[in-house]
């Protein structure tokens, strides 16, 4: 296994803050604290703001903040920043005021991958060589003052207070200067490079091409991958890169239970493991390319103990095209081809087939799932026509290789019966197209907010026009009362001992419906959603009847394998009752630091249980809590006659007095 470069991570450290503000420091302390939901209409869209720059690529930075990176073009806001005064293509935007603050951001950002490392710092990698006005190739400053983006890492530690900035190397104005392996570079140049967190926190880099066009070439790859923080060996060959061309850029890529990447380009299937290097082939992808530009909606579905936290990853939509042009153009008018409408799902380390699961209700590329809280995916974004990708062919309504835009969502249910996951009933469209470089994220109150859509070269607003509006989706439960709990712990361990999670209630159903969830919205551009992982911890619950309490038992995040489930860093905790999420709370999974996670076997969970009501004044109660307190707390179908027997000698004894009284 190759190790971190030590003498660059030291020249790291100072940079990789622990302190990250993933969660605001002023909130209040950790207690699951309800919050009024502003008024909204449930199933429906709705306008709140404006992002400043098209947002192709977000990441939520913590409980108020999310930051949007477009490519350079000439944005209609401008930054005063280290190259002097020029349009900005980065800003942080207020989730309560839907206000945004420009960022500054040296290089071409175009197309670029990210993640967040295990202690809370956001990472973005690579993107494009220069450009000035209409997305030409430039070698000086020129309009747009960009350096070169292609080698380039920045930053970002998340603040709640507008003070944090991105953390950038330099490079030159020209792609022809060595701007490899230095401070904050990478090896090569890696436009469209997928991203992915490992066990210990850190992440690797993906394939990526030089400088870009619609699709790979082989003068174009960079057929290689490495690691942040780098390691000695970087960067490190892959075959399956090769094999894959033209059309294996953000390579999808997913971490497996075993600690191995599922890979997916092209319509080739494979496991590697990066720390052998050896290559286990799967099935052929069937019916349609998923990977960009043909850009299916694809995601991990929740990991949940009732299958043992078996990871299943599902692809929909995409294109059944053959033809993939070069890297300069489609060649044909590919805004002529229907986009596909099929889903699969493989489980890749259990049956590791590629099996069918419902279609979509209409053929869709650039589609996103967004994971709810619920465990539901809400799929929206994308076009019914084409791919994604942009020229100056003239094929059809503006420069765009998609049209055809799709207004209306869908929501699907892994766990609903086979033929009916994907349900429409009550949504509504939205009135703004959201095209090639459209992003979605879920929010912390539960909701997803949408913005971009900019199939241009520059900024225009011209059809199909450069967004930089945002909206709001608003899922079912959105007005419903969430759930108030106390309990909530600061940070997850892998394995250890268990946690208490209390609710005022005492229904047993509703305790039966109660989980407690674990999301990372992931680095979101291009209809993927890099890292966005679900996992539900493993619980059993007391009813109490005497204090009105439901006590839900909780486990640390799976222990031996766990940092392979769901990785460290920081995500949002839920508790879900009855399919209606409490406010999202920002914790850490894990130490917090870059390192081999500490690992151990999860604490027993007790049996749930009915603690019976008891009542000091009645001899057969009494006689019923001692049996009780001698016993141990009694099941459901055993408490139900002393939960009868203590209300009613409640009620005599009440009566007694009231005579007495009399």
């Amino acid at each position: 296994m190759s190790s971190i470069n030590l003498f660059t991570l030291l020249s790291l450290l100072p940079l990789l803050v622990l302190g990250s503000a993933w969660r605001d420091p002023a909130a209040p302390p950790l207690d699951g604290r309800k919050r009024a939901a502003a008024a909204a209409t449930p199933l429906d869209f709705e306008s709140v703001g404006d992002t400043g720059v098209s947002a192709q690529m977000v990441f939520l930075g913590n409980n108020k903040k999310i930051y949007v990176l477009d490519k350079t073009e000439n944005n209609p806001v401008e930054i005063n920043g280290e190259y002097g005064t020029h349009p900005a293509w980065a800003t942080e935007y207020d989730i309560e005021t839907n206000e945004y603050r420009t960022m500054d951001v040296f290089s071409n950002t175009f197309c670029a991958g990210g993640g967040v490392l295990g202690n809370g710092t956001w990472v973005v990698f690579g993107g494009n060589q220069p450009v000035t006005t209409g997305g030409v190739a430039s070698t000086a400053a020129e309009a747009y003052s960009d350096t070169d983006g292609g080698t380039a890492i920045r930053m970002l530690n998340p603040c709640t207070d507008e003070s944090c900035e991105y953390i950038q190397g330099t490079t030159s104005y020209s792609v022809s200067d060595d701007n490899t392996g230095g401070w904050l570079q990478m090896t090569g140049r890696r436009w469209y490079p997928m991203v992915e967190a490992l066990p210990d926190g850190s992440l690797i880099i993906i394939g990526g091409d030089k400088n870009g066009g619609y699709v790979n070439t082989q003068a174009q790859d960079n057929p290689t991958y490495e690691f942040f923080p780098p390691r000695a060996d970087d960067p490190v060959d892959l075959q399956f890169l090769a094999d894959t061309l033209p059309i294996n850029l953000y390579a999808l890529t997913w971490l497996m239970p075993s600690g191995k990447l599922f890979m997916q380009a092209n319509r080739k299937t494979i496991l590697y493991d990066y720390n052998t290097k050896e290559t286990t082939n799967l099935p052929d992808m069937p019916y349609a390319a998923r990977v960009y530009p043909a850009s299916a909606a694809t995601a991990m579905l929740p990991l949940i103990p009732d299958n043992d936290y078996a990871a299943t990853i599902l692809f929909c939509g995409g294109s059944n095209t053959t033809q993939w042009g070069n890297d300069g153009t489609a060649g044909y008018n590919v805004t002529a081809v229907p986009a596909d409408n099929t889903c699969v799902r493989i489980t890749p380390e259990g049956s590791a087939k590629y099996e069918d699961d419902d279609y979509m209700f209409e053929g869709r590329s650039m589609g996103q799932f967004v994971i709810l809280p619920d465990g539901t995916f809400w799929m929206g974004n994308g076009v019914g026509m084409g791919t994604a990708g942009y020229g100056d062919d003239g094929y059809s309504v503006g420069q765009s290789y998609g049209q055809a835009p799709i207004y209306m969502p869908a929501i699907y249910n892994s766990s609903a019966p086979s033929g009916s996951r994907w349900n429409r009933t009550g949504l509504t469209a939205s009135a703004n197209e959201r095209m090639y470089h459209s992003t979605a994220i879920l929010l912390p109150d539960g909701s997803i907010f949408i913005a971009g859509s900019n199939p241009n070269k520059d900024f225009t607003t011209t059809q199909w026009r450069s967004r930089t509006d945002s909206e709001k989706w608003y899922p079912w439960y959105y007005n419903e009362e969430r759930p108030v709990y106390e309990g909530l712990p600061q940070n997850l361990t892998y394995g250890g001992s268990s946690f208490n999670i209390t609710l005022n209630s005492t229904d047993e159903a509703t305790a039966q419906n109660t989980k407690i969830v674990v999301i990372r919205g992931g680095f979101n551009t291009h209809a993927i959603g890099f890292g966005q992982r679900y996992l539900q911890l493993n619980s059993s619950y007391s009813v109490d009847m005497n204090t009105g309490k439901t006590t839900h038992i909780v486990s640390q995040m799976p222990g031996t394998n766990g940092p392979n489930l769901f990785q460290p860093g920081p995500a949002m905790f839920f508790v879900v009752v009855n399919g209606v999420p409490s406010q999202g709370e920002f914790i850490m999974v894990g130490s917090g630091k870059l390192e081999t996670q500490t690992t151990q076997a999860n604490e027993d969970l007790p049996t749930s249980t009915i603690i019976a009501l008891t009542t000091p004044s009645s001899t057969e109660s009494a006689d019923s809590s001692s049996a009780s307190t001698n016993q141990g707390a009694t099941t459901t179908s055993s408490s139900t006659h002393a939960v009868v027997i203590g209300l009613t000698s409640t009620l005599i004894a009440g009566l007694i007095s009231c005579l007495s009284f009399l």
